[in-house]
């Protein structure tokens, strides 16, 4: 290593640190004490676990939470499979391994979200786990595929803030976490069509996610894909969307009367407004055109007109826009 590197000062070497690669980090962290120091927290914020490796990934957990104290600067999990598995793993090793995760979390004491993978979902139903991760504010759960089922464990965060969840499985696991997450403010769900590209006449409505909930802290929401949303079901999700800054629908159809919910309510979207819709109805642009205040806007209509609307809902904004992004008639 570099004398002249060494000899910069502490607050200079660590932002040299911290603006490598992670690559880099972790060659700086073996070549001296000093850089170990600085390069050790960056190392392993986020950890990322190959979860078909099992036996490696057991060992590397236990020495994470016996050595060195190592496992407290861990605030990102991503539990990912980079290939396929050889062999089923059997019922017992499955619980061994997430038992031992369960054991490992609470030596994780600056973890703050998890994100995982279709392929490990059964973690979600291993209660030791579920409890170990009752103080993180972020959870993505990606490809999901999961069915029906008659009932759900108890999925409780209390904490949680942050909740993606995208897949084309049923959504009640995800309806059961907007449930119980009292202090949600931030919500995306991708509901896809099916991977074999059948016809499935049934879009789930989006009253499902919350179905049973009443909390309004959203400030944030998402939804895209095979989702539906009916005239009859407007009355229900409105109130719960009353401190609503952030918006981003990508639906075949929304029906006018939300549009005209929102606005009757006073529930104006001013950070992100998003929409990607077949045809856009004449209301969502009275709804954009009955306030002020709008910071990013995007608009793709991949049918029919609008040019008129969009024209009149820029200049509405023109003093609080910061991006606009409008595509009409490119399907």
């Amino acid at each position: 290593m570099s004398s002249l590197l060494l000899s910069l000062p502490a607050e200079l070497l660590q932002l040299v640190v911290l603006e490598s690669s992670t690559p880099t980090q972790k060659a700086l962290r073996s070549t001296c004490l000093r850089l170990g120091l600085i390069a050790t927290p960056p190392v392993f914020e986020n950890l990322v676990i190959d979860t078909r490796n099992k036996r490696h990934v057991s060992k590397f957990l236990r020495n994470l939470c016996s050595r060195d104290g190592l496992a407290r600067y861990v605030q990102h999990i991503h539990l990912v499979s980079f290939k396929l598995p050889r062999k089923l793993l059997s019922l017992g090793k499955e619980k061994e391994w997430t038992n031992l995760l369960a054991t490992a979390i609470p030596y994780m004491t600056s973890l703050k979200a998890i994100s995982c993978s279709a392929s490990e979902k059964r973690i979600f139903t291993n209660t030791a786990l579920w409890r170990s991760l009752s103080h993180i504010t972020s959870l993505s759960i990606s490809s999901w595929d999961g069915k029906q089922r008659k009932s759900t464990p108890n999925l409780r965060l209390p904490g949680l803030t942050d909740l993606t969840f995208s897949g084309y499985g049923c959504l009640e696991y995800a309806s059961t976490l907007i449930d119980t997450s009292t202090s949600l403010t931030s919500l995306s769900v991708q509901h896809s069509l099916h991977p074999d590209d059948r016809f499935d006449p049934f879009s789930p409505s989006v009253l499902i996610l919350f179905r049973g909930s009443q909390s309004s802290s959203l400030t944030a929401l998402s939804l895209s894909g095979n989702l539906s949303l009916s005239v009859a079901e407007v009355p229900s999700l409105v109130p719960r969307l009353r401190n609503l800054q952030s918006l981003s629908l990508n639906m075949d159809f929304v029906p006018s009367e939300f549009w005209q919910s929102l606005r009757r309510e006073e529930i104006y979207i001013e950070e992100k407004f998003a929409l990607t819709t077949w045809d856009a109805e004449p209301a969502v642009f009275d709804y954009l055109c009955s306030y002020t205040g709008l910071r990013h806007l995007v608009l793709h209509i991949k049918e029919g007109g609008g040019g008129d609307g969009v024209k009149k809902v820029t200049r509405r904004h023109r003093r609080t826009l910061c991006d606009v992004d409008v595509q009409v008639g490119a399907s």
